[in-house]
């Protein structure tokens, strides 16, 4: 008795995929409910049953309750009555159980009546069990086997396993064919309580059930990184898909598509052939409605918040394109964006004397989503002991003691003109040098004062003759008259060739005054020179 109990307890739990409390629990309501016949009828029983053993308890329930109060003999009685039945300490407000003797034929009877009750009871909790399933699963995609399609209302019962499912024809795409055994995706729209039961109705021409597909085939999506904006969607035909990025670095429309399309390549295969477009989400609102038109191009867009339209002007050659077969890419773009859409030919504004528009530059930028307010704080780090302050981790063997790294100091950037500037004072540098002899006093160098003067004699121009065609031409000449008259000419002294600065041409201001300081005083200095070498003359004429 006891291991074919627990046996058909098991395989009963099994079968409807039920709790082994809960079947239990079922039966022994039934048998609760088959025992009340004859005087037992209106009592109120309590049954047992012990799952190892599988003896079976029955106890009659009374409630304790004065003689003034009490309306029912069958399930309330009295203290005095009470301590008659064996219950003296027995007081007002609480409960007594009588056990009920049991006969053989008494089990018999209950057995037969329990069949039918027990039955009801699992029923019943299976329903509440995939009631309580499916709440939970509304909005989301399950699959599921085709089990019938029924002949005039074109509905399709399918098996999703512990329930079946209605699939409405208002739910179903028209170009698509179901049949017998066909498995699909659909998607969770209502559960509701009916008389035989949960009914579980999907879809699959509900919008949602295309963000679903891109959240299975694109990781990006499932973690948050690219985020479906707007789905706009005209089922087995074509739908109009908004994305955005919210992390930098990352295509949303690239993510999408997957590599050589291949992830909205499965997308379209599921749906049927379904063309889907996908769209850049723009925070500008115009923008936003010119690419929701794509692949049209806008050239002029208005929008006028009174009545919610947004005016756009397309070329004569795209017009046909942006309005699409049956007004559908209009359509689409409409739903997306929320907007009436007017749209109209450039020319014909042109002709009328409108104005044009332009749409403003798309943002190709990422979106990140705005920080939560109260989020925590890192707490900060404690400080380190003295003793491990200036120690790492001990190596082998011994501790190694840990060097302060040197710190970095980030030289400011050059502009264009300084790097030429330092280039050039740097050849300068090398050229003089390389002129200057071995152990001579280093000269300052001469700086010339800004908008002043500078002499032929305060000048040093070096040129090597490789740079003065005409040098080189006088120094061969020269060369061939030495070697002719037997004479060795000047022995050419080997200089490294400096690379020279590219010249440019230089404006300098002249002032007239410092030209004229400068020649007086040069007046000046030549003037004693006259004088002294006039007295000289009549010095020697004096003499003779």
């Amino acid at each position: 008795m006891t291991n074919d109990f627990a046996t058909a307890i098991a395989q009963l739990s099994a079968e409807k995929n039920l709790e082994a409390g809960t079947v239990l629990e079922a039966v022994e309501a039934a048998m609760a409910s088959a025992l009340k016949k004859d005087e037992l009828q209106y009592a109120e029983l309590e049954v047992k049953i012990d799952a190892r053993s599988g003896g079976i308890q029955v106890w009659r329930r009374y409630e304790v309750m004065n003689d003034d109060e009490i309306e029912d003999d069958e399930i309330q009685v009295s203290p005095q009555r009470a301590a008659t039945m064996g219950f003296a300490d027995a007081k007002v407000g609480e409960s007594i159980r009588e056990a009920v003797l049991q006969t053989p034929q008494t089990g018999r009877i209950a057995a037969q009546t329990a069949k039918q009750v027990v039955l009801q009871r699992l029923r019943e909790a299976e329903r509440e069990s995939v009631f309580g399933e499916y709440t939970g699963k509304e909005g989301e995609l399950v699959s599921g086997t085709v089990l019938r399609v029924e002949g005039p209302t074109r509905q399709v019962i399918i098996d999703l396993g512990r329930t079946e499912a209605l699939l409405p024809s208002s739910e179903q795409v028209r170009p698509e064919h179901y049949r017998v055994g066909q498995r699909l995706r659909v998607y969770v729209k209502e559960v509701y309580r009916a008389s035989k039961g949960p009914q579980v109705i999907v879809s699959r021409s509900h919008p949602d059930l295309l963000r679903r597909l891109f959240e299975l085939e694109v990781p990006e999506i499932a973690r948050g990184v690219v985020e479906i904006m707007g789905v706009a969607r005209d089922p087995g035909y074509r739908a109009k898909v908004a994305v955005i990025s919210r992390q930098n670095g990352i295509d949303p429309i690239g993510s999408a598509v997957g590599v050589r399309g291949s992830r909205i390549q499965n997308i379209v295969n599921e749906l049927g052939g379904e063309r889907v477009d996908l769209i850049r989400w723009d925070p500008n609102e115009a923008a936003f409605v010119a690419n929701a038109l794509s692949p049209a191009e806008v050239v002029s867009i208005r929008i006028d918040a009174a009545t919610n339209t947004a005016f756009i002007a397309v070329p004569e050659k795209q017009l046909s394109l942006a309005i699409g077969k049956e007004g559908q890419n209009a359509r689409l773009a409409a739903r997306l964006t929320g907007r009436r859409i007017d749209i109209q030919a450039e020319t014909t504004i042109m002709r009328a004397g409108g104005d044009l528009y332009p749409p403003p530059e798309p943002n190709m930028a990422a979106i990140p989503l705005a920080e939560r307010p109260g989020l925590p704080t890192l707490p900060e780090r404690a400080p380190v002991a003295p003793s491990q302050a200036d120690y790492t981790r001990p190596g082998l063997p011994g501790e190694r003691p840990r060097l302060a790294p040197a710190a970095r100091l980030q030289e400011p950037a050059l502009t264009p003109e300084q790097e030429a500037l330092v280039g050039l004072a740097e050849i300068e540098e090398t050229a003089t040098a390389e002129r200057e002899p071995v152990g001579a006093a280093p000269q300052a160098p001469v700086r010339p004062e800004s908008g002043g003067l500078r002499f032929a004699e305060d000048l040093r121009v070096d040129r090597d003759l490789d740079d003065d065609p005409q040098g080189r031409a006088r120094g061969g000449a020269a060369l061939r008259r030495g070697r002719r008259g037997g004479r060795r000419g000047p022995v050419p002294v080997e200089r490294t060739p400096v690379p020279l600065p590219r010249r440019q041409s230089r404006r300098f201001e002249v002032d007239e005054e410092e030209i004229e300081e400068g020649l007086n005083e040069l007046n000046a200095d030549d003037a004693p020179a006259a004088a002294d070498t006039a007295d000289t003359a009549d010095a020697e004429s004096a003499d003779e």
